[in-house]
C-alpha cells in the first residue's frame, strides 16, 4: 500500500501488478483460488506476422481458471497442487489405466482429487469420495469441471470410512459389477491421519484392491516407536536424519505385509 500510495502522489499514474500475487499472510500455502492470482492473457496474442492467436493453457491451468472462474474456495491452492501432484504420481506408478477404473477417495472432502482422476486417466469411468463431512466445494468441483470428464461419473457418499469404503466395495466388486477384479479399482487417501490411513490400507487389503495413500499427522498410540525413534537419532549420524513421520511410514508399508495383503480376496 505504501509503495503504491508513493507511485501515484509522485508520479499521477497507476501500478498494474500481471504475475502470481496474493494479499493474505501467508502465502500461496495458506490462501484460497479466490485470493490467488495466473496471468490469464484473455486478450488475443498478435505475433509478429499480425495474425491473432488464442492463448493456450495446459489441463492444470485451465482446471485452476474454471475454479477461480467459478468463485470456488475448496478446494485451497495447497490442496489443487497436492491434489494434482498426487493423482500425477499414483497414474504414473500404476501406468496401466484399467487398473484406475474404479477410484474411491477416502477423506476427499470437496472431491477434486476423485475428479482428476476422472480427467487424467482415460480409462477411469466412475469416481466416488467418501467422507462424512459434507463441504460446500463439492459442488462447486463438479461445476467447475464436469464439462472437462463428459459422461464420467462423480459422486459423494457422506457416511464413515468404516462402513461407507466396505459398502462402495462392495457395490463395485459383487453387487453392480460382478465381473470386475479387485486390480480395476483403486482407493487412495490423500492426507489423511495416521488413523484414518491404517484403516484404510486394512479394508483396501482385505479386498485385493489397489491403493495409494499419502499419509499425515503420524502418530504412535502405544509410543513405544516414538521413543525409540529419539533413542536412534541420538544413537547414529545416519538414523539421525529419519524422521518420526518417516519411521511411521515404514511401519504402515510394513503393516501392509503383514496382513497377507490381497490373499484373502484371491489376489495373487
Amino acid at each position: 500500500p505504501m509503495l503504491l500510495h508513493h507511485h501515484e502522489t509522485s508520479v499521477g499514474t497507476n501500478m498494474k501488478f500481471d504475475a502470481w500475487f496474493h494479499f493474505h499472510k501467508g502465502g500461496a500455502e495458506t490462501n484460497s483460488v479466490m485470493h490467488y492470482h495466473i496471468q490469464r492473457q484473455d486478450q488475443n496474442v498478435i505475433p509478429n506476422d499480425g495474425a491473432k492467436q488464442s492463448a493456450k493453457f495446459n489441463l492444470e491451468k485451465k482446471l485452476f481458471h474454471a475454479l477461480h472462474d467459478n468463485h470456488i474456495h475448496n478446494p485451497s491452492i495447497k490442496e489443487f497442487k497436492e491434489s494434482w501432484s498426487f493423482a500425477n504420481s499414483v497414474r504414473s506408478f500404476l501406468k496401466e489405466g484399467n487398473r484406475m477404473t474404479y477410484v474411491l477417495d477416502v477423506a476427499g472432502g470437496h472431491g477434486a482429487l476423485a475428479a482428476l482422476f476422472l480427467l487424467l486417466v482415460p480409462e477411469c469411468e466412475s469416481a466416488t469420495v467418501i467422507d462424512p463431512a459434507i463441504v460446500k466445494g463439492e459442488v462447486g468441483v463438479k461445476d467447475a469441471w464436469s464439462n472437462f470428464w463428459g459422461d464420467k461419473k462423480l459422486a459423494y457418499r457422506h457416511e464413515c470410512l468404516r462402513t461407507g469404503l466396505r459398502k462402495e466395495l462392495d457395490n463395485i466388486l459383487y453387487t453392480n459389477n460382478p465381473n470386475i477384479s479387485p486390480t480395476n479399482v483403486l482407493v487412495v487417501a490423500c492426507h489423511a491421519c495416521q488413523h484414518l490411513t491404517d484403516e484404510t490400507l486394512e479394508i483396501a487389503s482385505e479386498y485385493g484392491v489397489n491403493i495409494a495413500v499419502m499419509p499425515c499427522c503420524q502418530k504412535d498410540h502405544k509410543g513405544s516407536w516414538k521413543g525409540l525413534s529419539k533413542r536412534l537419532a541420538k544413537s547414529s549420524e545416519e538414523t539421525a536424519s529419519l524422521s518420526f513421520g518417516t519411521i511411521m511410514d515404514l511401519l504402515t508399508a510394513g503393516k501392509m505385509m503383514a496382513w497377507n495383503t490381497g490373499l484373502q480376496a484371491n489376489v495373487e
